[in-house]
């Protein structure tokens, strides 16, 4: 007969945790004799989470080779349990109790026992920046105009996790466990003949030391070493644990040297010098604007020696004699960090021509010509407006435009250090590791765009526009879709097994789906998206009493976000694909708007319509602007493809929402400003959707109503 042990975390994460922020923020301006005119400011940002709250453990890794928390039959805990449960004939486990084999746990090492575990996340942002601008005779003595610009910025911020170390939980099963035992493990570089030979390593010199005993201590995975559990709700949440033996609990000093913290300070700086100059070539018909902007980035990742591969690539710590397919760290989960160093230089020339030709017919022509590290690209864009009628009282103008864009692998996508989530795998039924790891061999992402539209303007205060609009990109950079993956292996392991971590390494293809016990995934460009939609503009503005009355509507109307089939095994993937003589259909084509599309690495959640009503009203020194937020149904296809009829009905479609916010400002006095904000003032709660966390994080807020009073002060000469 099975058992299985549950365990909810809900109750140990936070969907917003408590976060303390300063800002500070300075500038000052000025002008020169020649008439140029000068700005420079100062920022300085700290945001720190203090008690960044976590589950007790997370799983172990990996989940099925429990060789490690060996429980032999002299374990404390075991004898306990067994003469509770397996001294008697006819007891459930009394067959097993009387065996003198080996016991192995698979499990959280601490989960319904508590206690949580929290950590510090602080992260902070500094930049300086300066400018100029001026006028000067130029072309011929025609006025041109000047803008200089210089800044820098630094961001830091650390991602730390804790660990259970690997050795330590070897140790703490075999009564070796303990900050003051003594006995260390070692590494063992082949398979031997011996019971610990699964784990990869075995105890080292006992120096006289007895397991259990004096400094050494046993780590107790059985309920006997729990007197109340902190799940809530559970049988012995307020009533105490009958079996509970106070001589078998785990202590707090073999908690706490089980356990150790994996962090990861990243920085990113960033310089930024531009200069443009504008002016006019022939008045009311020509003017012109050229410019440069150089951009210089660096991005970088340290992780803590507890976290660096290089110091610690094996499940014995300090060892770095494992092989590659073993470079996990020595943790039962929680992954270690490759320390990197990343940059990335841009030149950018850009220029642009408005050109009015005629009274009702106006362009604009401009280029933009950008050259990475690796990559180039020429940009043209060609804008325009006509006007079609003209009275008293209204004006009607049709324009649009057409341009390419172009965007290079951001450092993050040529990292090629794996960045690691925790994700849900179908074929496992559990939350596994996910690598996703970049490569510096990704093609530009590139797009063509195009708009077309309507203006309306009228004397009466009332503005309209409507405009279609659509977007054609190809080399699209995104992972690839990790649950396709393990969804497909176990029919095609000699195409896929690159990507399965199983518990003896990788590139075996020796397990099934259910039992892998990591994905690494590679970032690369998917053939394309081309997506559409239009949007809408209504306003009106009118002299109600003393003030002003302002109303409008704005919204986005997605007609398709059609992404193209993702192959694996073409010319795209070809180089992953080099030993698999086959081709996969990764991810199908298909029109996701509309959709929740959970799990798709290039599309998230799109409900067809997102749109906002306002309404203000401004008099003398105050206004009150009120706003109606609303985003329509959309639906999850995982939901509605399930077989069972409750969650069709209760998870097929996920509700529209309607949101109502209202801000009311008071210019006090010369300088002084105050600002009372109400946010979701209905409390509205975020529909139901059919994922972790309740709700659809990429749509809707979680958080209920909030009131926001701020004053602000500014002063100068």
């Amino acid at each position: 007969e099975s058992w299985t042990c549950r365990f909810r975390y809900q109750p140990w994460d936070n969907l917003i945790e408590r976060t303390d922020y300063t800002r500070a923020f300075a500038e000052l301006n000025g002008s020169l004799n020649s008439g140029t005119d000068w700005h420079i400011e100062g920022l300085w940002a700290e945001a720190e989470i203090p008690d960044w709250y976590t589950t007790p453990s997370y799983p172990p890794f990996p989940l099925t080779d429990t060789s490690i928390m060996q429980v032999a039959p002299d374990h404390p805990g075991r004898q306990a349990f067994c003469a509770n449960y397996g001294a008697e004939d006819g007891d459930l486990y009394y067959d097993a109790c009387q065996g003198e084999e080996n016991w192995y746990f698979n499990g959280r090492p601490f989960g319904n026992s508590g206690p949580e575990r929290t950590l510090d996340r602080t992260s902070r942002t500094w930049r300086v920046a300066a400018s100029a601008n001026g006028d000067f005779a130029s072309f011929g003595g025609r006025d041109t105009h000047f803008d200089l610009g210089l800044s820098y910025s630094r961001t830091e911020g650390n991602y730390n996790l804790p660990g259970v170390y690997v050795e330590r939980l070897f140790l703490g099963f075999r009564g070796f466990g303990g900050p003051d035992c003594g006995v260390g493990v070692e590494a063992l570089v082949a398979p031997v003949a011996e019971a610990d030979s699964l784990a990869g390593m075995r105890l080292g010199a006992l120096n006289g030391q007895v397991a259990g005993e004096g400094d050494g201590q046993y780590y107790n995975p059985f309920s006997n070493a729990i007197e109340f559990s902190q799940q809530p709700g559970s049988d012995f949440e307020n009533n105490a644990n009958p079996d509970y033996r106070p001589g078998l609990a785990n202590s707090p000093e073999l908690r706490q040297w089980l356990n150790q913290e994996v962090d990861l300070l990243s920085t990113a700086d960033m310089l930024v010098a531009d200069a443009t100059l504008t002016g006019s070539w022939i008045e009311d018909v020509a003017s012109y604007a050229v410019g440069y902007q150089f951009r210089l980035l660096n991005a970088k990742g340290d992780p803590n020696d507890a976290g660096d591969v290089t110091v610690n690539p094996c499940p014995v710590i300090g060892d770095t004699g494992c092989g590659a397919e073993d470079r996990f760290g020595p943790y039962a989960f929680t992954n270690v960090h490759l320390p990197y160093e990343e940059s990335q230089t841009v030149h950018r020339f850009f220029a642009e021509i408005p050109l009015s030709l005629g009274a009702r017919f106006e362009t604009q022509l401009a280029a933009n010509y950008e050259f990475h590290d690796v990559a180039s690209s020429f940009d043209p864009k060609f804008g325009w407006r006509y006007q079609i009628s003209e009275s008293a009282n209204q004006s009607l103008f049709v324009r649009g435009s057409v341009q390419t864009t172009f965007r290079t692998p951001s450092l993050d996508d040529v990292n090629e250090s794996p960045l690691t989530t925790l994700e849900w795998i179908n074929k496992t039924g559990a939350y596994q590791a996910v690598d996703r790891i970049g490569s510096k061999d990704l093609k530009p992402e590139q797009a063509l765009t195009y708009n077309a539209g309507l203006v309306l303007i009228t004397e009466g205060g009332f503005d309209a526009t409507f405009d279609y609009w659509r977007y054609d990109f190809s080399d699209v950079i995104g992972s690839m879709p990790h649950g396709a993956i393990t969804d497909l292996y176990d029919e095609n392991k000699a195409a896929l097994q690159q990507f399965i971590v199983c518990s003896d390494g990788r590139d075996t293809g020796t397990c099934s789906a259910s039992e892998l016990e990591r994905v690494q995934v590679d970032i690369v460009n998917w053939p394309g998206v081309k997506t559409s939609g239009i949007d809408l503009h209504l306003g009106q503005r009118a002299a109600v009493g003393d003030g002003e009355l302002s109303l409008n509507l704005d919204g986005t109307y997605t007609l398709e976000y059609r992404t193209k089939a993702l192959m694996y095994g073409n010319s795209e993937l070809q180089a992953a694909a080099a030993a698999a003589d086959t081709t996969l259909e990764l991810q199908a084509a298909a029109d996701v708007a509309g959709y929740l599309n959970f799990g798709n690495p290039i599309a998230t959640s799109l409900p067809r319509i997102k749109s906002r009503a306002s309404a203000g009203y401004y008099w003398g020194t105050y206004s009150l602007v009120s706003y109606l937020n609303y985003i329509s149904s959309y639906e999850d296809r995982g939901s509605t493809a399930s077989d069972t009829k409750e969650i069709k009905e209760l998870f097929g479609t996920i509700d529209a929402s309607l949101t109502w916010d209202m801000t009311f400002l008071w210019n006090v006095s010369k300088g002084v400003k105050l600002v009372l904000s109400g946010v979701n003032l209905l409390n509205s709660k975020p529909p139901l959707a059919n994922i972790e966390q309740g709700y659809d994080g990429f749509v809707h807020d979680p958080k209920g109503r909030r009131l926001k009073l701020a004053v602000s002060y500014g002063f100068g000469g």
